[in-house]
């Protein structure tokens, strides 16, 4: 008995690892006898339940059956792309026989070599950031992460030669939250403990001083500020690692904070697993795009082409209108509305789009805002109009996973607002009596304030998690 439960314990301890490095976060029924110390379970599935959907694959995932390596990308939503940030970094984590056997990250820019051959980048990335092919560090421009965690996956097998089991996505709202959860860490060459509270501020000064050099980027930038700037990933990582190996950890706690993180898209999961996958799509943690047949739906998706930290400035909200002015049994017109701020006040004179650093983090958020806008409606949607983006960028056409898709380009200044609409006619068959909405946060952005009218039902709230389910008439608002 206390054999088995040393070995439950080692195995629950290995994919605590694997969930601070990777997001890794389905197989939570093999914490169950670490929790017999007290710990308490606060997500909103039990472990009994998750464990019975995905029991049969945990030796699967956790190396039992053979190795298994899995991706993670490291995106920073200060730069928002299609599933929530620039891609920083890449890190690889393996597991073999319930152990962690391999951990390692790397810039993202050292994932390209000009003697490989690359697929041509999207139409809008040519077009308006002047990049011609699609390389490991721009790889998520699909906003269904199913779909990007596969182009991810071949463009590092053809760097490394590597082919990973699964991709998962963590950013920096992840890392605060699982911080909170193991408690303030040393870190080697931090001023201070890092905790959830200081990370962000902690990540950015490492950033602009590498911990152990004496460059930093107000000196200009260097092979070596450069070399070393994003060195501070591994370094938090490994600490973390040390407290779980230490087993001074709350399990409880922690497997909450990764639900928490999972249910807000700040960790996105796809292995190559059928089973585990259309969990994780069940669960809506895999990041795809999920609209319903004969619902309504809305996703929107900024995409930041200016190379810049912008994002941590920028303020959003959201208005979506829908009414039936031809009668119930005619097809709904929709509009969708949004605000963006730009609450710096330091001016960016002709908006310098040019890929630069500048001397520090905060000359990068000080800057003008370069956005490519998406909006994903229902299969069928007629656009009949755009305000507040470039007439020229203007596109409509079909999206994916049986979507339409809207989208165009502007450019919004310091110390400026801008809005952005799209009207158009959905498809027929969504009437007021069978309304229903399925409305997809963007991961990586703040909690968006959302209002919405519906035939005159109207209803205002913030979507801080993933997704958010709203039916018609009984006016009912849930999210998960």
């Amino acid at each position: 008995m206390t054999k088995m439960f040393t070995k439950s314990c080692r195995i629950a301890r290995c994919f605590s690892i694997v969930v601070i490095v990777a997001g890794l976060a389905v197989g939570w029924s093999t914490a169950q006898a670490a929790l017999s110390d007290g710990s308490t379970w606060e997500g909103e599935l039990s472990i009994g339940e998750v464990g019975a959907r995905l029991g049969p694959s945990l030796p699967w995932l956790l190396g039992m059956e053979g190795p298994r390596t899995y991706l993670v990308l490291v995106q920073n939503s200060h730069e928002l792309r299609a599933t929530g940030g620039f891609i920083a970094a890449v890190g690889r984590v393996s597991v073999d026989g319930g152990r962690l056997v391999d951990f390692d990250f790397q810039d993202s820019y050292a994932l390209y070599s000009d003697r490989s051959t690359y697929p041509p980048a999207p139409q809008a990335m040519q077009q308006y950031m002047g990049i011609p092919l699609l390389v490991m560090r721009d790889a998520n421009w699909s906003p269904d992460f199913p779909t990007t965690a596969q182009v991810a996956r071949a463009l590092y097998a053809q760097e490394t030669g590597t082919k990973v089991d699964g991709v998962f996505t963590i950013d920096l709202n992840a890392v605060k939250r699982l911080i909170g959860a193991l408690g303030a860490l040393t870190v080697p060459g931090a001023d201070e403990p890092i905790t959830s509270d200081n990370i962000e501020q902690q990540v950015i000064h490492f950033w602009e001083k590498p911990v152990g050099t004496d460059t930093s980027i107000a000196g200009g930038m260097s092979g070596e500020w450069f070399g070393q700037r994003k060195d501070f990933i591994p370094a938090i990582a490994r600490e973390a690692l040390n407290r779980i190996q230490d087993g001074n950890v709350n399990y409880g706690a922690l497997l909450t904070a990764v639900q928490t993180a999972m249910d807000e898209r700040s960790i996105q999961i796809w292995v190559n697993n059928r089973q585990v996958q259309s969990v994780m799509a069940e669960a809506r943690w895999d990041g795809g795009l999920h609209p319903q047949p004969g619902a309504d739906f809305l996703a929107v998706v900024d995409t930041n082409m200016g190379y810049n930290k912008v994002d941590a400035a920028i303020e959003r909200s959201l208005a979506y209108s829908v009414a039936w002015p031809e009668g119930p049994d005619q097809p709904a017109l929709a509009t969708v509305t949004i605000s963006y701020t730009h609450p710096i006040t330091t001016p960016d004179p002709g908006c310098d789009q040019s890929p630069r650093y500048g001397t520090s983090y905060a000359d990068m958020i000080a800057r003008c805002y370069f956005d490519y806008v998406r909006v994903f409606a229902p299969a069928g949607s007629e656009l009949l109009k755009a305000n507040g983006v470039g007439g020229e960028s203007i596109i409509s056409r079909s999206g994916e996973r049986g979507t339409h898709e809207f989208a165009g380009f502007f450019v919004l200044a310091p110390d400026g607002e801008q809005q952005v609409s799209f009207t158009y006619r959905l498809p027929a068959g969504i009437t007021p009596d069978n309304y229903r909405l399925l409305f997809q946060r963007q991961s990586g952005t703040q909690p968006l304030p959302l209002n919405l009218d519906v035939d005159g039902a109207e209803q205002s709230t913030t979507v801080a998690e993933g997704w958010l389910d709203w039916s018609a008439p009984q006016r009912h608002v849930k999210s998960g």
